[in-house]
């Protein structure tokens, strides 16, 4: 997909809809820019809700650090 807009004179520019919904972007999303070269690169950041248990099923083998014994509080 691709689409053009206008800046405006407070450097703002309006995503299409189109490519909102395409990305899952809605009000209070937040975005991060990085720039390549001569390109301006825009991407929707995931919020940290969006990592939550995607690592319950991956073995870590023995990477997994050594467990602590719980200690006790005087």
């Amino acid at each position: 997909m691709r689409t053009e807009s206008i800046v405006s004179s407070k450097g703002q520019v309006t995503l299409p809809a189109a490519m909102r919904a395409e990305l899952g972007i809605q009000a209070g999303s937040r975005i991060g820019f990085e720039v390549r070269g001569n390109e301006l690169v825009i991407k929707p950041e995931l919020p940290m809700s969006a990592y939550y248990g995607m690592l319950k099923d991956f073995d870590l083998g023995e990477m997994e650090p050594p467990k602590e014994a719980d200690r006790g509080f005087e």
